[in-house]
C-alpha cells in the first residue's frame, strides 16, 4: 500500500496570520484542499494521512468531507514541532501498515506536486529504499560568517535542494525512530527525517522533481504567486476551450 501522509500542523508563524496558513483560503479555497486533491486522484495512493494540531482536527474533518476526498484514512494529532509531527504520524500507522509499505511524505503547503513526482519517487523508493526530490541550486551560494558577512563560497553545482515528496518504506523509518527514542534522543526543531536518515549512515537517493513543485507557501508573497499561477492556469485553459469552439 502507498500512503500519503501529509503535514498540516504547522502554526504558520511566519505567515503572519492568526489562521495557519495551510487553512488560509486562496481563490476561495483552502491550501490544504489543493494539496490534497492531486493526492487523491494520484493512481499511485491508496490512502491518505493528515498530521495536523489535536484543535485543528474538525477543521480538517471538514475540508476533507467538503471535498470529497475519501482517500483520507487517519487525522493524527501532530506535535510541539515539524520533527515530532512526522514521528506521531509514523507511529500512528503501525497498526495499519506493514513494513514494506510506502509512505510518501508531504507538506499541506505544497500544493504545486504532480502526479509524476509521486509517481516516480515510489518507483525510485521500492528499488532504492528512500526518494527525495531534487531540485538544482540556482542561485550564488556562501557560507555565512555572521553578522552579515559571508565566511566563503559555496559553488552550486555541489548542492541540491531536496524537497518533498519524501518517500521511505514505512518499515525503516518506524525503526529508526524507534531506536532513537531507545537511546533517548528528544527531537529538536531541526531534527527532520531526512537529517536523521543520513546520521543513521543511510544513502539518500534523489530524483529530479518537476519545477512547479519547487513552491512551498511559507509567507504571504508566496501565497500570492501561487494565487497568480491559478488564475494564468485557468487563462489558460479557457484560452483552450475557446480555441476549441472556433
Amino acid at each position: 500500500m502507498n500512503v500519503a501522509a501529509i503535514l498540516a500542523a504547522g502554526l504558520g508563524s511566519r505567515f503572519g496570520s492568526v489562521l495557519p496558513k495551510q487553512f488560509v483560503e486562496v481563490l476561495g479555497k483552502p491550501i490544504l484542499a489543493y494539496t490534497l486533491q492531486v493526492f487523491q486522484q494520484s493512481p499511485d495512493i491508496d490512502a491518505i494521512q493528515v498530521i495536523c494540531q489535536p484543535d485543528q482536527r474538525d477543521r480538517v474533518a471538514g475540508i476533507v468531507r467538503n471535498y470529497g476526498f475519501d482517500k483520507t484514512r487517519w487525522i493524527t494529532p501532530g506535535g510541539n514541532t515539524c520533527p515530532a509531527s512526522i514521528r506521531s504520524g509514523f507511529y500512528a500507522l503501525r497498526d495499519a501498515l506493514c513494513d514494506e509499505d510506502i509512505v510518501v511524505l508531504h507538506m499541506g503547503v505544497s500544493p504545486l506536486v504532480s502526479f509524476g513526482d509521486i509517481a516516480d519517487s515510489i518507483a525510485v523508493c521500492r528499488e532504492k529504499g528512500c526518494c527525495f526530490n531534487m531540485h538544482p541550486v540556482r542561485i550564488c551560494m556562501a557560507h555565512g560568517g555572521g553578522d552579515g558577512w559571508a565566511e566563503r563560497d559555496a559553488p552550486k553545482e555541489k548542492y541540491v535542494e531536496l524537497n518533498t515528496p519524501w518517500v521511505f518504506r514505512y518499515g525503516d523509518v518506524y525503526q529508526l525512530y524507534r531506536r532513537l527514542d531507545g537511546t533517548g534522543h528528544a527531537l529538536s526543531e531541526t531534527d527532520y527525517t531526512l537529517g536523521l536518515w543520513l546520521a543513521s549512515g543511510r544513502k539518500a537517493w534523489y530524483r529530479p522533481g518537476d519545477e512547479a513543485g519547487r513552491m512551498k507557501i511559507t509567507t504571504t508573497h508566496d501565497r500570492d504567486l501561487f494565487e497568480g499561477y491559478l488564475l494564468l492556469k485557468r487563462k489558460e485553459a479557457d484560452h483552450e476551450q475557446l480555441s476549441r469552439c472556433d
